[in-house]
């Protein structure tokens, strides 16, 4: 049982001089006399292909990674309520629901075997090691996506990443500038490489995830052969299949080599590619596990990996699981759940995790989950869960467990996810206080972290024994933190507020191919500019405001910080996502919402107001809904300007495969914004 407590008071210390408009920088209490660059400073583990020879060592008999065969997909139609031209009318929908396979998993002797196979195929099939050719992974996370980086860095082939969403302009630009020869992809994404292929003539090689038995596939794979006569296409299978029949040992790598070109969502213009050697990579699992390590996870731990891979959160707590001696079990957000599922169970109640990752969206969207089903029970069962879960709520700020109320109140829910967690991480962006503790008192402890793809996804983690609720947590083991000056938003070092600047081993070398973003982003002495607002906590913690760019200045002179407004008003049940949106010429913000169907559709039931598919677009449903959402930031402590003038309501779900969302699930707010312009000029005009 793990002992949750909240840790000394001075969990960061001074290691150096303040400069003027600065802090002083800090780092983490363990790291004091020096930072980590690999895990239990462990030389063997200073590569990528390292860590997983040294787990090997460490666990030859565990599994390591697990994973679900697709028995079938079945199709059922819905009716389902539409407003047509002013009227109600029926429409049919048809929804696919997944049968899937139990899991299936490999020991890490088993998964080294075929990382061997696997690299002595990418030597067969031509592609030249030590960094002299790059092979970009475009793909969904699976365990096929692990085992190609892993069986690439075995050969020190450099890896860039790319979102599976990244869409054919973003593919097409991390394809031509890394000037690759190769790709990854699944069998699904086949087709979005025919034209991308055409502007990216360095690719020679196309490996595919599963053996095709899809006339359709087989026609797209056609395709690709006939853009360049020397396009060559294997499955994932014919490439460890060749390096059975043709084994070489891997040209392993050295920490100085470049491991990852890791390509950002590109929420704000261009995709970046972040340049990470070994050695950062290294750093960065360093700095994680050092504040999470075996005394807080054992071996055998189960981690549910379904973020993508192409996110460095992701990518690093997957090879932190290997320094723990844990298991990942692949899934994905289609099947995570039991929605979708047919003559089966969800991927987290198959796999029956003991540590789930997630962004705020994915938390947000579990809580309004369980919030729904609790709303089905009895007026007693309701009294009985709010009751427990006060209770609950209190005795835990003086460190009192209830594992009576666990087992009677809060078990059923606890089930729904495996019913084996211990405790839950949030990355990606800041998740406000009331879901933090929601999750915490229902499900797992939540801890919070704070990285990013330039740190290796490194700058602050809470550790499980320095649980704490608002901060994003005590300071990675890689880095060295101080806070500078931002006066224009009113910022300012003396107050302990900041620009979050990191430095450690775990930061980025540069961006690749793009000297001036590079220079805009580090100072000449190597700090990396966060371009976060931060402040210190008494107790040596991070404490997130909002990024610089979100910070707006309103028309009397106030700014205000739009993902901090986010993440309060998002706990809020009729919001699914949302989107602040703040006019330098106007006073308050406004709200561009999604709305969450059964709250909404139940409220409008309440309001009497005949319910159907686009329901929140009534204006009497709207405006209940913009008086709850106000009645939510007031409640958590938002006045003034931080209160919003009004809310629109999206036409559109926002998702990755639409473009209103990045792939790490971060809104794309121009996108946002351009298709909800009318609707955005026309409230401002009602609240002027």
């Amino acid at each position: 049982m793990l002992n949750w407590l909240t840790g000394p008071q001075d969990q960061s210390v001074i290691v150096g001089p303040a400069q003027p408009g600065e802090t002083a920088p800090r780092r983490n209490i363990g790291a004091k006399d020096g930072l980590y660059k690999y895990p239990d400073n462990v030389p063997e583990m200073s590569t990528i292909y390292g860590i997983l020879t040294w787990a090997v060592k460490q666990y030859p008999e565990l599994k390591a990674m697990g994973s679900r065969k697709l028995i079938a997909t079945h199709e059922k139609e819905k009716i389902v309520s539409k407003k047509i031209d002013g009227k109600i009318q029926q429409i049919p929908r048809k929804w696919t629901y997944y049968e899937l396979s139990g899991y299936n998993y490999l020991s890490y002797t088993e998964l080294l075997n075929i990382v061997h196979d696997y690299a002595a195929g990418l030597l067969a099939i031509g592609i030249q090691p030590k960094g002299k050719e790059i092979f970009h992974i475009y793909a969904q996370t699976s365990a096929e996506w692990m085992q190609t980086a892993l069986a690439l860095n075995a050969n020190a082939i450099t890896v860039a990443t790319a979102y599976d969403t990244l869409g054919e302009e973003g593919v097409t630009h991390s394809f031509t500038q890394t000037e690759s020869i190769g790709v990854f992809v699944d069998n699904t994404n086949l087709h979005t490489l025919i034209n991308p292929l055409k502007k990216a003539t360095n690719i020679r090689i196309v490996i595919y995830k599963d053996d095709i038995d899809d006339p359709e596939r087989s026609d797209e794979i056609n395709q690709i052969k006939a853009i360049r006569p020397n396009i060559k296409v294997y499955s994932y299978s014919e490439v460890i299949k060749l390096g059975k029949e043709k084994f070489t040992e891997p040209i392993t790598p050295s920490p100085e080599d470049i491991a990852l070109i890791m390509y950002t969502s590109g929420s704000t213009g261009p995709p970046k590619g972040v340049v990470l050697t070994n050695a950062n990579v290294a750093a960065g699992v360093a700095g994680t596990g050092m504040n999470i390590s075996h005394d807080s996870v054992a071996p055998g731990s189960k981690l549910l990996a379904f973020l993508p891979l192409a996110h460095i959160l992701e990518f690093t707590f997957e090879l932190l699981t290997f320094y723990w001696g844990g298991i990942l079990g692949y899934g994905t957000i289609k099947t995570i759940s039991d929605v979708s599922m047919h003559n089966c169970v969800g991927d987290i109640r198959e796999f029956k995790p003991n540590m789930i990752v997630g962004v705020p969206a994915v938390w947000e969207t579990v809580r309004k989950g369980i919030l729904g089903k609790i709303e089905q029970l009895s007026p007693l069962k309701q009294k009985m869960f709010w009751g427990a879960y006060y209770a609950k709520t209190s005795l835990a700020k003086y460190g009192l467990p209830m594992p009576l109320v666990d087992r009677l109140i809060f078990s059923k829910i606890k089930e729904a996810t495996g019913g084996c967690l211990r405790f839950n991480f949030n990355g990606g962006a800041a998740i406000s206080y009331d879901t933090q503790e929601f999750i915490t008192n229902v499900l797992a402890p939540m801890v919070i972290g704070y990285g990013l793809t330039e740190t290796n996804a490194n700058c602050c983690l809470m550790a499980p024994k320095h649980f704490a609720y608002g901060t994003q947590g005590p300071l990675s083991q890689s880095v060295t933190v101080k806070l500078v000056d931002v006066p224009d938003a009113g910022y300012f070092a003396k107050n302990n507020q900041g620009e979050v600047y990191i430095k450690g081993p775990c930061v980025m070398t540069e961006y690749y191919k793009n000297e001036q973003e590079t220079k805009e982003a580090m100072t000449e002495d190597g700090w990396f500019k966060s371009g976060d607002i931060g402040e210190w906590t008494p107790a040596g913690h991070i404490r997130l405001i909002d990024r610089k760019k979100n910070l707006v200045k309103t028309l009397n002179g106030e700014y205000i910080a739009i993902e901090k407004l986010e993440s309060v008003y998002r706990s809020n049940p009729y919001i699914l996502n949302i989107c602040v949106y703040a006019d330098q010429n106007q006073v308050k913000p406004i709200a561009i919402i999604v709305p969450n169907p059964n709250p909404v559709e139940k409220l409008a039931k309440e309001l009497g107001v005949e319910t159907h598919e686009d329901i929140a677009q009534d204006p009497k449903v709207s405006k209940a809904i913009q008086k709850s959402i106000i009645e939510t930031g007031a409640n958590s402590g938002l006045k003034g300007i931080e209160l919003i003038a009004g809310v629109v309501i999206s036409k559109h779900e926002w998702t990755p495969q639409n473009g209103f969302l990045t792939s790490a699930q971060k809104l794309e707010r121009r996108k946002i914004l351009a298709d909800n312009k009318k609707e955005i000029d026309e409230l401002y005009k009602e609240t002027s």
